[in-house]
């Protein structure tokens, strides 16, 4: 009986010393993974204040609010297991791609600690949408902003010395601002200094960006039959507007190509509403017969200018076009695409969906 006990009582310390270290190890794959980032993919810088004198507790607390970490209390035994007894305070940009391991450590050391998010540069947006962008974050003045950017003289002096491939053709008649398509799009962080941030800073960072996006293309964009990186940059941010993802791009850049070898004109819509320098939802006939130098319905070629900041995906559409005999393209609602050779087929696609688009507006 004593051996059958001492049995019994050897697989219970088995049973639990194999419980007790399985519930260790399940804890411990969860905790690793509350350390982890929340999204590889999203680098959307976060803006987040530190208060003075607040705990570990508080700012754990700061940092599941902002969505930077799963869990506050995973922060907070982190911390305290690493001896984060002192910290700095102030504003810090971070991003949902950093690890437990990489806040801790910027706030140990005050990284980013007065950096502050001065614009979003998103695909497509206008110069007029960034100069809003630029002058809110540097306390600017907006009007003054887009004057300075309207100016032929200022944009000549503080910017097309500086870069080779602001050419002449920024300077041509009916241009809206010359740093139009130029502007890269992209997130821009700079740190708080003694002397106030200038326009020409936040400018002259977003044309270096350019300049190495170019500089990367720069053997098939001298080869490019369009001739020039204006014309490049304005049929990327036509290309931009018209379709989400990299495949359709390119078959509309392809169209695009057809249909100024064929002198027939681009038609499309977005580069209305450039020229009316208004988003437009809903167009209507007189949309498409008010004339601009930027109406592709009422004027054969490319638009005189870009209409937006392209994406680095829709320069490329561009440059490596996937060739078809297609001339005609109609986009629903749900971002699929539809391409057609002849004018008949074009028109049965859109009786077919035009309603969407109605319905949606």
């Amino acid at each position: 009986m004593k051996k059958k006990h001492w049995r019994i009582f050897a697989v219970a310390v088995i049973l639990l010393f194999a419980l007790t270290a399985g519930a260790a190890w399940g804890f411990n794959r969860y905790y690793t993974r509350l350390l982890t980032p929340i999204n590889k993919q999203n680098d959307r810088p976060i803006t987040v204040t530190i208060p003075s004198g607040a705990s570990v507790r508080d700012m754990a607390q700061i940092l599941e609010k902002k969505e930077l970490v799963r869990k506050a209390w995973a922060f907070e035994f982190y911390a305290r297991w690493n001896h984060l007894n002192t910290y700095r305070s102030g504003t810090y940009s971070f991003n949902q791609t950093m690890s437990i391991g990489q806040l801790m450590n910027n706030l140990k050391n005050g990284a980013h600690r007065g950096i502050i998010v001065l614009v979003d540069v998103r695909q497509g947006m206008w110069v007029s949408e960034v100069a809003a962008q630029m002058a809110n974050a540097a306390k600017l003045d907006k009007q003054d902003v887009l004057k300075k950017l309207k100016d032929h003289n200022y944009v000549n002096d503080h910017y097309v010395t500086k870069y080779p491939f602001l050419t002449n053709e920024i300077f041509k008649k009916g241009i809206e601002y010359p740093l139009e398509g130029y502007l890269a799009p992209g997130i821009y962080r700079f740190k708080k200094g003694k002397s106030p941030l200038t326009l020409d800073q936040m400018v002259n960072k977003m044309l270096d960006q350019t300049a190495q996006r170019l500089h990367t293309y720069s053997g098939e964009i001298k080869t490019n039959k369009l001739g020039s990186v204006h014309k490049i940059l304005t049929m990327a941010s036509l290309i931009e507007q018209e379709a989400p993802d990299q495949k359709n791009r390119e078959k509309i850049a392809g169209v695009f190509y057809n249909r100024l070898d064929l002198g027939m004109r681009l038609q499309t819509d977005p580069s209305i509403a450039y020229g009316q320098q208004r988003r437009i939802r809903a167009y209507t006939k007189k949309d498409l017969k008010t004339d601009t130098p930027y109406n592709t319905y009422t004027r054969s070629g490319l638009t005189v200018g870009p209409i937006g900041a392209p994406a680095l995906d829709a320069i490329e559409a561009v440059l490596r076009p996937i060739k078809s005999k297609n001339i005609y393209f109609y986009a629903r609602p749900n971002g699929k695409v539809y391409y057609s050779q002849t004018y008949e087929q074009h028109q049965e696609v859109i009786a077919k969906y035009r309603h969407e688009w109605a319905e949606k507006s």
